[in-house]
């Protein structure tokens, strides 16, 4: 009862009275806390419920708001600087013309890991648009391509900011994160666009002419290995910290290697090497590339209070008894039991509610207790952490953002925006999920 009160606010205030996320979710949480199970009085229930809501929404801020605001300013660089367009560049020039699209996606699924789906697909699209100039008929291809690519890793891999929440809330190593996201995403992607034009030929559209006044671009372009290098350090030193934490002796004490490897402080030499790049390609003093970085935080604050809402929201439906019965369901011996009600319960908030980043908070929220409990199933979090990400993907129609994003850019109408995003997203997400109890049966 209390979770589905909570739930239903949730879902009602966003799909159609268009509340703002981070009000909706705080309220819900809020909701369910005072319905949930207990012997005390009504008010003092609400009461403690306020708390337990502010105390939850803190303990997700201050574990994922520093790395967002982060990430943030490394987009905003790559993007100012014109590295994200040499990436896209050197993609396009390496897979030729005539595999435009694997480019396109390829180039979508490298930026959206520190730059977000809608960005990405702003500066992707210019491109698909070029291309569609002298085969019109591929211009459908083109944005299933970007969408494919782009929504992968902007689902899996941190730090993103629904990938990161869920990275904390399942107790998995960061690096580990990255390395499971960024692998897991290839294979559902790749077959995708493969089989897309079989359902893309009735999709009609023309390539819409750019509009308005464009940026004269970057006075020194940055070159590749400079434009890769803010995207390719923080993975690095994550992953080397990971490493080095395995293969270090029981007891001893963290060393540099893990003090660089940690998520912020990985996060923060990479925005560094971002600022340096966007100053050299713009020619900017030390004092104006420094108080340029305000527009990129400010634009994290209301994803960082998005998501921190999103994970107390999750918190209070566990705390409401969602997670016991989780755990009834699904058999303590059964993997595939656990990825499969990982993956339902993501696509189901997904289609209820639209964001795909609350729904990867709230089903990443039920599932940990399932995970650390040690009657719970047997069962790597890396993959469901996967199968919640895949999940995540199914169900975006009109009450998605991203759904009025790619549509409106691309000049695509509702129907072909259904065909050009909707089915190649949820066709990612339930061959991810296939993908992920083929593994979780091989490598249990």
């Amino acid at each position: 009862m209390a979770a589905l009160a909570g739930t239903a606010v949730v879902v009602l205030s966003i799909g159609i009275l268009r509340v703002h996320p981070f009000l909706a979710l705080i309220a819900g949480a809020v909701l369910a806390g005072s319905l949930g199970p207990s012997e005390l009085p009504a008010a003092t229930r609400a009461l403690e419920s306020l708390d337990r809501t502010a105390v939850a929404f803190g303990e997700v801020a201050g574990a994922i708001g520093i790395a967002i605001a982060l990430a943030a300013i490394i987009g905003d660089c790559l993007l100012r600087s014109g590295a994200a367009d040499r990436i896209a560049g050197a993609l396009l020039a390496g897979f030729g013309e005539r595999r435009a699209a694997w480019a396109l996606a390829a180039a979508g699924y490298v930026l959206s890991i520190p730059v977000f789906f809608d960005t990405v697909f702003f500066l992707l699209i210019p491109l698909a648009r070029a291309l569609a100039r002298r085969t019109p008929s591929r211009y459908p291809l083109f944005v299933t391509a970007i969408c494919a690519g782009a929504v992968a890793t902007h689902s899996l891999v941190p730090p993103t900011p629904g990938p990161l929440g869920m990275a904390d809330a399942l107790d998995l190593d960061l690096g580990l994160a990255v390395g499971f996201g960024f692998g897991l995403g290839i294979v559902p992607v790749a077959i995708v666009l493969a089989v897309a034009p079989r359902w893309l030929p009735e999709v009609r559209a023309a390539a819409p002419e750019p509009t308005g006044n464009l940026d004269r671009g970057p006075a020194r372009p940055p070159g590749l290995a400079a434009s890769l290098f803010p995207v390719v350090l923080p993975v690095a030193l994550m992953t080397g910290a990971s490493a080095a934490a395995a293969l270090g002796e029981p007891g001893a004490g963290p060393g540099w290697i893990e003090v660089f490897g940690q998520r912020n402080a990985a996060l923060f030499l990479a925005a560094g090497a971002a600022g340096l790049v966007l100053r050299r390609a713009r020619n900017l003093p030390v004092r104006e590339l420094a108080g340029s970085f305000g527009a990129a935080v400010a634009s994290a604050g209301p994803i960082i209070l998005i998501t921190a809402a999103g994970g107390a929201f999750g918190r209070a439906l566990a705390d409401s008894g969602v997670s016991d019965l989780l755990a009834a369901v699904a058999a303590p011996d059964s993997a595939a039991a656990v990825v499969l009600l990982a993956a339902g319960t993501a696509a189901a908030l997904k289609l209820a509610q639209g964001s795909g980043t609350v729904a990867i908070l709230t089903a990443s929220a039920l599932m940990a207790p399932l995970l650390g409990s040690p009657a719970g199933p047997a069962v790597h979090p890396g993959f469901v952490h996967g199968a919640i990400g895949f999940g995540s993907m199914i169900g975006s129609w009109m009450n998605d953002s991203g759904f009025w994003v790619v549509g409106r850019m691309a000049g695509l109408d509702e129907a072909s925006t259904f065909r050009a995003w909707s089915l190649p997203a949820a066709a990612v997400g339930v061959l991810g999920v296939a993908q992920i109890l083929l593994l979780s049966a091989a490598l249990p």
